[in-house]
């Protein structure tokens, strides 16, 4: 398996399909999470003892309802700071689905890295507050929520995220009204996704978003997250995504009226 480890296996349940019709990001996340604590903790650390610093995620191909899966991980950066890597794929195609970059703080990993020969990250910038920034999450995380070592699990902060997207969405007329009505959604083809602190059940979080940059049918959409009551950063995400059309599965443009209204959102050149 040159280097890669099996750490997880699964399948797409139906209430793990989001309003796309495709794998929910969140869940995506949640498995990975397995992913890294089987594999840390088979590398002899203590998993509890970690925490994701960093996470770049390429979405290439779709999973659906039904869809089964499974996550092969390796070790490609060693040391006090080291850099693991899943790869997800169908399982019934052996299609490549998904990849994860993932860097941990609180363990080292020794050994002799993989290389990695995947998609490589792309430095994006992250807009200032010259950007059009709009209330887009105001939540508390529960106890249910928290991962093994009591912090807010990984699919806890995605799906803050997801609901931050929504309402930038919104906010330059991408409703959902409007997506329903003309069977469009957004797909996410890339997370660049930073932590700066943890947050953890009863915390009150708040979450600002922006639009970053816009293409024909693509945008960047940048969410940064803050503990409401300290003011504390607590994690940033850079979000690319195109607009699906849902019948079709192909990146579909987006319609003038909502690109004019995108693009008085944009941050000063």
């Amino acid at each position: 398996m040159n280097g890669y480890s099996e750490t997880f296996r699964g399948d797409v349940s139906p209430w793990e399909v989001d309003a796309t019709e495709h794998f929910t990001v969140a869940y995506y996340y949640e498995k990975f999470e397995a992913a890294t604590w089987r594999f840390l903790h088979q590398s002899g650390v203590d998993p509890a003892k970690s925490r994701t610093t960093e996470g770049l995620t390429h979405y290439k191909n779709e999973l659906r309802d039904r869809d089964i899966y499974r996550i092969e991980t390796a070790l490609i950066n060693a040391g006090d700071t080291p850099t693991i890597a899943h790869k997800l794929f169908n399982a019934e195609t052996g299609t490549l689905c998904t990849t994860m970059q993932q860097t941990l703080a609180g363990v080292t990993l020794s050994g002799t890295p993989v290389a990695w020969d995947g998609d490589g990250r792309e430095e994006r910038s992250v807009p200032g507050d010259d950007a059009s920034w709009f209330p887009s999450c105001c939540d508390m995380p529960r106890t249910t929520e928290s991962d093994w070592a009591g912090n807010l699990s990984l699919p806890g902060y995605i799906r803050r995220f997801s609901t931050a997207n929504s309402f930038i969405l919104s906010a330059f007329g991408m409703t959902p009204e409007y997506m329903t009505k003309n069977r469009t959604g957004i797909s996410t083809f890339e997370f660049q996704l930073t932590f700066h602190s943890q947050a953890k059940p009863g915390d009150m979080i708040d979450v600002e978003s922006c639009v970053a940059q816009l293409g024909g049918s693509s945008m960047r959409l940048y969410h940064r997250m803050r503990n409401a009551e300290t003011g504390t950063d607590i994690a940033g995400l850079s979000q690319f995504g195109v607009q699906l059309d849902l019948d079709a599965r192909r990146p579909s443009r987006i319609a003038d009226d909502l690109r004019e209204r995108a693009q008085t959102m944009l941050p000063a050149a």
